[in-house]
Parts: C-alpha cells; sequence; structure tokens
C-alpha cells in the first residue's frame, strides 16, 4: 500500500487521466491490477518511477525525454499510470533515482543503468546524448559493485561498496566535485578528494551535491547561490568546486541529507532538523522574517523527526510518534493548459496534506519531488519496525568488517564455496582504505575530544585475531600491498581520510617477515608523497596517538631500517631514505607533542660501533661540500641528515669522527704539498698541520690568552699539541694536553680570577653582569672550550645545562635557575605556587631583580607595579630571562662567538644540551665495580696476585673524593666520559726496579698504574693515599 499526493499533470501520480486535470489532496496510491506494495519512489519534474518489492520498476509521467525507460503509443505524451519497464525485466532492481529528466536504476548485483535525457552527459554513458529511451547499463562502473545513486537535475552521483563516489554530467557549478576547470562529464569520475573517508549517504540537488561520512561529518559541493550548502557566514562563494566539509553540521549527528532544487534539509540522531539555503517558498521552515545564514533547526516540529525528504521547492517530515506527515513549503509555479493556451498558476503542495492525514497509517518513508509526493507503508513482514524506520537504515552500507564476519571467515572450510566469498569479501575490505577504516570507527561521541577517529585498540586485537588463520593473512598481504598501499589518500585535506595511515601500522603484524619490508617501504613512500596538507594533518593525528601506538608505528618503521643496514656499504643503494624521511616526521610530530615517546625510541643502537658511523661522517661531509650541485636521488643514504637516529655513544662517535678526519685531512694536505713540492723540487714547506702551542707553566693562564689571539682561525681546526716551555718535548699522546686545560680551566673558573662568579660555593659559575676583565678574554675563554672539545679531552668546567641550552638555540628555565642559584629558584617557585589572593599584601614583590649586587627593573617602573596571580608567571618568566639573557648579552656573545669558531654548530645541534653537557665536562656516573671489572693485568700480575688483591681491598675502602682522586691520578680528569666506565680500562704494570718504598706512578695518556709489590695491605694504602694526595704535577705521562 501506499499514498500520495500533488499536481500530476503529466500524469506522475499514476492515479490515471482523470487525476491529471488538478491537485491531487492526500490518497491512496496507485494499485495496479494484482495489487503491490510501493517499496521506494523517485520523482523527477515531470515523471516517477515505482520500485516494488520484487525488484521490477515502473514509470509514469512525461516521457519527452524518454525519461520513462519505455516506448508510449504514437501520440502519448505521457503515461498516466504506471506500467513496468521491461528493459530492466530481467534485472532485479533495488535502488531508483530521477534527475529532472533522466532516470537511474541499480540493480542487486550493484550495476547501474541510465536513460531519459543525456545532453550534460548526466547518464554516464560515454555521449552527450540528446536522450536514451531505453535503459542502458553504465559501462563506465561496471567493475564496481554500486550501492547508492542520486541525481541532480542534470548531474548524477554514485557511492560503490568499497567507498568510493562517483560523478558524471553537468560540472557547470562544480558539482561533480571534480574541481574548477573541469568540464561536464559524460561517464563517470572518481572524486578523489572523498577517497578514504568512509560514506554514508550521497544526495544531490537542482545543481549542488553533499556526502555523509559514517562519521557524521557533512560535505558538501557545486551550487551555493543559495547558501544551500551551508557554509559559514563568511564564505559567499556561489560556487564550491570541491567538496567541503560543513563545518556548522559537524557536531551535531547527521544521520541523513535530502536536497531540493536550492535548499538542503538534514536529520540529526536526536530526530532534529536543520534546514539552509533558499526559503522563497517557506520550504525551510523557519517562520522569521528574518533569515539566519547556516543551518538553522526547525523548532516547532513537535517530537522527534523519523523521515524526511526534500521536494524542488518543499520539505516532507514524518513523525512516527504522532503518526504525522508534515509539508512545509510551496511548489513551483504550475504550467496548465487550456482552451487559450498554456497558463502559469501558483502551486502551494503543502496545502495537499494534514498533519493528520495518515493517522494510523504504519508510514514506513517518505518520498518527495517537485509536484508529487509519495509514502510508502510497513508491511506485515516489517512490523518490527512499526516505530518507524530511519532514512539511513534503508541505506545500504559500504562493507566494513564486524564480529559476524570475522566469525565466518574463521570458520570457513578452505576451498569451499564460502573460501571463495571470503577471499572476495576480504579482498573488497583490504583493498579500500574507506572500508578498512570504516570497520574501527569510532562512536561519534568520542570524536570531539580526539582527532583519532578510529579505534586502534579494537584494531590491534582483531588483527592479532586473524592471523591464526594463514590463507586470511595471506589475502590480506596479497590485497595491501596490490591495491591499498597505491590507492591511499595522498592529497586529501579532511582529516578522517587519513585513518587509514593510523590503521596500517597495526596491519603490519599480518605482514610475514618476507612481506613486512615491502610493505613497510611503500607505506613509507606513500607518507612521503603526501601534499603539504595531508602530510599536515598526519602530522596532528600522530601528536595525538597514545605512547603505545605511536611507538608502534616508530618501531615498525626502525625495523626496516635495521634489516636494511647489510646494504649501507653500497653507496647506491637508496632504499633506507624514505623510511628515514617518514621517522623524521615522527620524530617532529612527538617533539610538537610535548615528547609522548622519550627521545631514545628514535635511537637505532644498532648504528654504535659499527663501520657505518665513519664512513657516514665522510659521505655527509662530501654532501655538503656539493650539496648544490647533486641531484637528491644520487644522494646515498646519510644517517647524519638524520640525527635523531643516533644514541649519546653514537653521536659522540660521530663528533669524534667528525673532528678526527678535519685533523687528518690537514696532516694528508700537507702530506700532498709536502710531495708535490718535492717532485717540483721546491723547497717551499706547506703549513704545519697541527697546532702547537707552546706555553709558560709559571704563567700560564695570561701566556695561553696571549699566543691564543695570534693564532689564525683555521689553525683551530688542527690537532693541538702542547708544550711547556723548557721541559722536555716527546710525543704527546694526550696526557700534557689533558694536564694543560685541567690547569687552565682550575685556575680561570676560579672566583679570584674574576671572570665567573658563584651564588654559593657549591653552585655552578655564571657570567657578571659588570664584568671585571675585558670582554675578550670571554672570547678565548670560548675557544679554548671549544678547543678541548675538539680534541677530545674531558675537562670539568662547572658551567649549569643552561650554557648548553643557550649554546644550542633552546631557552632556560626555572629549573635551570634552581640549579644556579637554589635559594633564588626556590623563592620564584614559591611564588608561582602562591595560591591566595593575598599575595600583594603578603609577599610584597615587584617587578624588580636584585642580582649581582645590582638593581634592576624588568620592566619600565618595575619597581612600582607589584606582582600578583595574574601577571606572576610572566614576573617569572621575564625574571629568569634577565639572569639567563639580558644581564650578560654582551660577555654570553663573545664566549659564543670564541666557541663556535672552533667547533661546527650543525654537528653539536646533533646533541640534546644534556648530551653536550656530557661530552664536555664528562659525567658522575661512577661505577667502581665495573672498574674493577675492566681491569686489565700485566706481567706478574694477575686478578689473584696478592698486591692486586690488596689494592682493591683498599681502594673500596676509599671514600668517593679519594676514589675520584685517584681516577684524576690515573687519567687526569674526575669525570667519566660519554661511553661511561667502560671507556677507563686500568692497566696494571709491574716494576720490577721499584721497591715498596715507592709510591705507585701513572700514565695518564694510556691510564697504565706502575704498581710496585707492597708486603703489607697498611703500606699499600699509604702509598697509595699519598699518591692520589700527590695527583697534580707534569710528567706522569
Amino acid at each position: 500500500m501506499s499514498y500520495c499526493w500533488g499536481a500530476g499533470s503529466w500524469g506522475q501520480l499514476g492515479l490515471g487521466e482523470a487525476a491529471a486535470a488538478g491537485p491531487v489532496r492526500c490518497r491512496r496510491g496507485p494499485e495496479p491490477s494484482g495489487g503491490w506494495t510501493l517499496l521506494e519512489a523517485a520523482c523527477g519534474e515531470h515523471h516517477t518511477l515505482l520500485l516494488r518489492p520484487d525488484g521490477t520498476v515502473c514509470s509514469c509521467g512525461a516521457n519527452a525525454r524518454g525519461q520513462l525507460g519505455r516506448k508510449l503509443r504514437p501520440g502519448q505524451r505521457g503515461s498516466y499510470t504506471p506500467e513496468q519497464i521491461q528493459a530492466l525485466e530481467a534485472q532485479i532492481i533495488v535502488h531508483v533515482s530521477c534527475g529532472k529528466e533522466h532516470s537511474l536504476a541499480v540493480c542487486n548485483r550493484g550495476k547501474v543503468f541510465s536513460w531519459g535525457a543525456g545532453s550534460e552527459g548526466q547518464l554516464g554513458t560515454g555521449e552527450f546524448k540528446e536522450q536514451s529511451l531505453i535503459p542502458k547499463k553504465i559501462d563506465g562502473l561496471s567493475a564496481l559493485r554500486i550501492i547508492q545513486v542520486t541525481c541532480g537535475h542534470f548531474h548524477s552521483v554514485a557511492l560503490a561498496q568499497d567507498g568510493r563516489v562517483f560523478s558524471w554530467g553537468q560540472n557547470t557549478h562544480g558539482q561533480l566535485g571534480l574541481g574548477q576547470e573541469i568540464p561536464s562529464q559524460h561517464s563517470p569520475q572518481h572524486v578523489t578528494s572523498l577517497s578514504g573517508i568512509p560514506m554514508a549517504q550521497v544526495a544531490a540537488g537542482g545543481g549542488h551535491t553533499f556526502a555523509l561520512s559514517l562519521s557524521g561529518v557533512v560535505y558538501g559541493w557545486g551550487r551555493n547561490n543559495a547558501r544551500q550548502l551551508g557554509l559559514s557566514h563568511a564564505n559567499t562563494r556561489e560556487q564550491v568546486f570541491k567538496p567541503y566539509a560543513v563545518a556548522a553540521l559537524t557536531t551535531i549527528g547527521v544521520v541523513y541529507i535530502s536536497c531540493g532544487d536550492e535548499h538542503t534539509a538534514v536529520l540529526t540522531q536526536d530526530g532534529s532538523v536543520f534546514t539552509f539555503g533558499d526559503d522563497s517558498a517557506g520550504q525551510l521552515g523557519h517562520r522569521s522574517s528574518t533569515q539566519m545564514p547556516g543551518p538553522q533547526k526547525v523548532e516547532w516540529l513537535d517530537g522527534p523527526v523519523s523521515h524526511l525528504a526534500c521536494g524542488s521547492y518543499h520539505t516532507l517530515v514524518y513523525m512516527s510518534a504522532h503518526g504525522q506527515v508534515i509539508s512545509f513549503g510551496r511548489g513551483p509555479q504550475r504550467h496548465t493548459e487550456n482552451g487559450t493556451g498554456e497558463q502559469a498558476q501558483n502551486f502551494d503542495i503543502s496545502s495537499l496534506v494534514s498533519a493528520n492525514d495518515l493517522s494510523g497509517v504504519q508510514v514506513k518513508m517518505v518520498f518527495a519531488g517537485t509536484y508529487v509526493n509519495f509514502v510508502s507503508t510497513l508491511q506485515s513482514q516489517d512490523l518490527e519496525h512499526a516505530g518507524g524506520i530511519s532514512p539511513a537504515d534503508t541505506l545500504q552500507k559500504i562493507s566494513r568488517l564486524d564480529r559476524t564476519l570475522i566469525d565466518k571467515w574463521m570458520a570457513v572450510t578452505v576451498g569451499t564455496d564460502e573460501f571463495q566469498e571470503a577471499k572476495r569479501e576480504i579482498a573488497v575490505i583490504f583493498s579500500s582504505p574507506a572500508c578498512l577504516s570504516a570497520s574501527f570507527l569510532k562512536p561519534s561521541s568520542a570524536l570531539e575530544a580526539n582527532c583519532i577517529g578510529v579505534d586502534l585498540q579494537k584494531a590491534r586485537d582483531v588483527f592479532d585475531e586473524l592471523t591464526k588463520k594463514e590463507w586470511i593473512v595471506n589475502q590480506i598481504n596479497y590485497n595491501l600491498l596490490a591495491n591499498l598501499i597505491p590507492g591511499l589518500p595522498l592529497r586529501s585535506p579532511h582529516r578522517e581520510a587519513l585513518s587509514i595511515f593510523l590503521l596500517l601500522p597495526e596491519c603490519s603484524v599480518m605482514c610475514k617477515e618476507q612481506n613486512l619490508e615491502p610493505f613497510v617501504m611503500r607505506l613509507a613512500q606513500a607518507i612521503n608523497s603526501m601534499s603539504d596538507r595531508s602530510s599536515d594533518i598526519l602530522e596532528k593525528c600522530w601528536m595525538s596517538l597514545s605512547a603505545s601506538f605511536l611507538d608502534a608505528v616508530v618501531q615498525m618503521f626502525k625495523k626496516v631500517v635495521v634489516s636494511q643496514l647489510t646494504f649501507y656499504v653500497s653507496s647506491y643503494y637508496r632504499g633506507t631514505k624514505p623510511l628515514l624521511e617518514v621517522l623524521e616526521k615522527l620524530y617532529w610530530a612527538n617533539r610538537k607533542a610535548n615528547y609522548t615517546l622519550q627521545l631514545s625510541n628514535f635511537y637505532i643502537d644498532e648504528i654504535s660501533g659499527t663501520f657505518i658511523l665513519p664512513t657516514d661522517v665522510e659521505r655527509w661531509r662530501l654532501w655538503q661540500a656539493a650539496a648544490n650541485s647533486c641531484h637528491e636521488d644520487d644522494v646515498p643514504v646519510i644517517f647524519c641528515r638524520f640525527p635523531f637516529v643516533f644514541n649519546l655513544v653514537s653521536k659522540t662517535q660521530v663528533f669524534h669522527f667528525d673532528s678526527i678526519f678535519m685533523q687528518e685531512g690537514a696532516k694528508a694536505a700537507a702530506q700532498f704539498i709536502l710531495k708535490q713540492n718535492e717532485l717540483l723540487r721546491t723547497s717551499q714547506l706547506p703549513e704545519l698541520p697541527v697546532f702547537p702551542l707552546q706555553v709558560k707553566r709559571s704563567n700560564l693562564v695570561e701566556d695561553t690568552l696571549r699566543k691564543l689571539s695570534l693564532v689564525e682561525d683555521s689553525v683551530l681546526k688542527k690537532q693541538l699539541l702542547v708544550q711547556f716551555e723548557g721541559e722536555l718535548r716527546g710525543l704527546d699522546a694526550g696526557g700534557v694536553t689533558l694536564e694543560f686545560f685541567l690547569y687552565l680551566f682550575e685556575e680561570m673558573v676560579n672566583p679570584q680570577y674574576g671572570m665567573f662568579v658563584y651564588c654559593d660555593p657549591a653552585s655552578p659559575m655564571w657570567f657578571p653582569t659588570s664584568p671585571s676583565v675585558e670582554k675578550k678574554k670571554y672570547f678565548l675563554f670560548g675557544i679554548l672550550c671549544g678547543l678541548s672539545l675538539f680534541n677530545r679531552i674531558i675537562a670539568f668546567i662547572p658551567f649549569p645545562l643552561a650554557i648548553f641550552k643557550k649554546l644550542l638555540d633552546k631557552k632556560p628555565s626555572l629549573e635551570d635557575l634552581k640549579e644556579l642559584s637554589p635559594v633564588v629558584g626556590k623563592s620564584l617557585q614559591a611564588v608561582l605556587d602562591y595560591e591566595y589572593d593575598d599575595i600583594e599584601e603578603n609577599l610584597q614583590i615587584h617587578y624588580c631583580v636584585s642580582w649581582n649586587n645590582i638593581e634592576v627593573d624588568l620592566i619600565p617602573d618595575g619597581s612600582s607595579i607589584a606582582v600578583n596571580n595574574k601577571n606572576k608567571k610572566d614576573f617569572v618568566n621575564k625574571y629568569v630571562d634577565y639572569i639567563f639573557n639580558k644581564s650578560v648579552e654582551v660577555i654570553y656573545e663573545e664566549f659564543k662567538r670564541g666557541f663556535y669558531k672552533v667547533l661546527d654548530r650543525e654537528i653539536l645541534r646533533f646533541f640534546q644540551p644534556q648530551e653536550l653537557m656530557e661530552v664536555a665536562i664528562g659525567n658522575a656516573n661512577y661505577d667502581w665495580n665495573k672498574f674493577e671489572k675492566n681491569a686489565v693485568y700485566w706481567g706478574m700480575y694477575t686478578p689473584s696476585h696478592p698486591t692486586i688483591k690488596m689494592f682493591w681491598k683498599v681502594f673500596h675502602e676509599l671514600t668517593v673524593a679519594q676514589k675520584k682522586g685517584f681516577l684524576l691520578f690515573l687519567t687526569g680528569s674526575d669525570r667519566i666520559p660519554v661511553m661511561g666506565m667502560d671507556c677507563i680500562k686500568i692497566k696494571f704494570n709491574p716494576h720490577m726496579t721499584m721497591s715498596e718504598d715507592h709510591i705507585p706512578e701513572a700514565q695518564t695518556c694510556y691510564h697504565i698504574l706502575i704498581l710496585p709489590q707492597y708486603s703489607t695491605i697498611e703500606k699499600l694504602r699509604e702509598k697509595l693515599l699519598l699518591a692520589i694526595d700527590n695527583n697534580r704535577g707534569f710528567g706522569k705521562n
């Protein structure tokens, strides 16, 4: 049973010729002999398609352009009663749609048939044909399974089972969504802007189009002259050529869309109706003289709406709770003929139905056209839907994983028909980004707080379950590699399209070892090919991930990088570069997310200590030298371009290799010039390939600074060789240079020297606000600090972490001030922590600072501006900024200039501030048991030798200060290198000519302890302490 009303002057009500004479009020619909029920109706301007439950289609109304899909008798201009379309008799049709004068039908196999007007290409048959009288299959969609179609006046849109949207026909207003320069299309075109988005519905109006995603996001495009796209008030474009997410509809829970000629209505999950666009006929139902811009709720509707449909100039809603059908808006001018010719008359379609006309009728769905409306009713088999069927429930859905499908796959027997069907289902879902994303969508309520639209934990659990069946794994692997990854949305401006990039790393558990590399490599290449806008969106998605899921992505790419390390030796291998480029994107996303993961999660430890590092440094420097002359595709893999993969040991090794290469390069260049001059028989000598520095021990600091100020910049990057005037010249294996820096820095950082200040004896040093020495000394001190690092000397300079932050262009914080001055730092923290309103009266703090015996206003007239709860953060920030920056700006810049005279700024940026601090001054991570374990014994000495056993017993009984003193005696430093205690291997050497009256001696450059044999533990303790207490003095080495 069905009902209908309207003005069917062309016979489009199907009620016979008598009913075409004038408007028809709501009444029972057409029922041909034998009776049949209405499954679906579609209304064009002057024709109607009626779909029966058995899949047959009847048509009635005008046929001037062949839109009825059947031939009429000669002289007949239309059909006043519904008759079956014979050309579709062999098909089981499940869905129909009408444009102004064209028609579409979808069969149960997902094939689309079209007929009627085709001059704009709206039939999709590959030609601009004036009309087609007989339904024809659209070949351009034959490889797809179409689940929905919708028609505008002169264009058509289809949704495929794999989630892709296709459009064809007129594109004058951009209604195809293909772009501005694209003309009308006579065959279906993929709307690539919507790729990857799990779609729920497509809908078309006169010249505008909508798509609704399963997440409730509404995308609109096409004509917008009456604001029928619902865009913001600021967006006044009259045409939109590509899908645009309608922000005003994002959060209201849209579940269904219907379009009129120039207006749109949406139904929400809670049964509300929002309308927007043209209201000239009252079709928006707002009942207000002033039209508000954008989507507005139809407030006067009394109760939740179950279904809605838009005619060209009216809107129809059904409220199942009240059994009421309500229509608002009018029809267009209706053209009728009388004896004097055709006349136009106003036509109010909403007056032909009252709210209670269908009271007591079990309405199933409502359908609206330009001049006519239809209502289908529930049959006995539909009684479970007596409360009304949501229009969204009537739409076919794209393929997606669910519990039923998973259980079916897991239970299937290989080789059966069910097995073949399961393979086809897997192929559809795992070939389509939209279908796979649809399988794990979060509820709409969960989307507002988090931009991650998919449930990654659910995906992880499902994929783990699917790995139990090898045939499923094989099918998924094939379809991911062959279809899904090549079809990834790389240029989508829409966030939900990119959810697939979050799901794919979870899919990697299904990749067998031999498939993991190609899977991850192709995914990396895809990510690197994304548009800038898509990359930015993906970065934000990564930033929103929890540590567990972000780390899964990082580790997946790292795993494949490690598997590729064996190919590094070939300078022609480029495969690892895309992986490293993606890891770099992840690294920056992690930084912007305030370090969801620790930096160590990105380290590739397998690189440390391998042949890769020295080779990599050499490649890096060669690449830098030729950066402007070589194409990126010709550049080999260079890890130094991705320093975030280096752990601290690797970074230190890279830094050391780089300085060694520079030093050895100077020597090699000098050797080459020397050989060349020999061949040319010239006596000219090359520049010295080293930096010899001869200084007076008696006037160490001033003599060093004087000679350093005369050195050319290029010499600073050569190996430093220190000699003391008047002392025996010998081979410096590092011990003399180490001792040189030890004494030099010890004197220069002494408060009495006047270069630096200390807040208290236990605090680090800092620059004074009013220095008592000339600023050039800070420049030279910076050079000395750079030289110690460049020559791989650990020299304890008691700077705070803040200096290393500043050198790496990072801002010092309140925590740094707590290190520099615990008293001031804790006081400022107390100000921040103070929560009471009486802060001004109780603390009485003003915008001024007392530092280094100087009172300074932090802002103009700061001493009279009180600190309160509103400005206390600003006050603390300015306080910290003054101490670390403004108060020392001139002399710090001098220090920094000297420091970078020696060192390469770019390579130091590999380090974090704490790491650079450890490389420069070592650390205090002592492990005395490991120190003993790593000991090397020469000659008669073994671990069980009595003297050795006595030594270790005495050593472990020493205080920490005494142990550090012994380390200083043995190595020239009491600090531990970055590499840890493993780098300090004490070597015990017996001396046959030394008696137990001698104290132990040390060769610091080789960490050799010359230990006489002692008869008693007391004697050994006495001599060892004596050596520790006299651990200073050149010549030990």
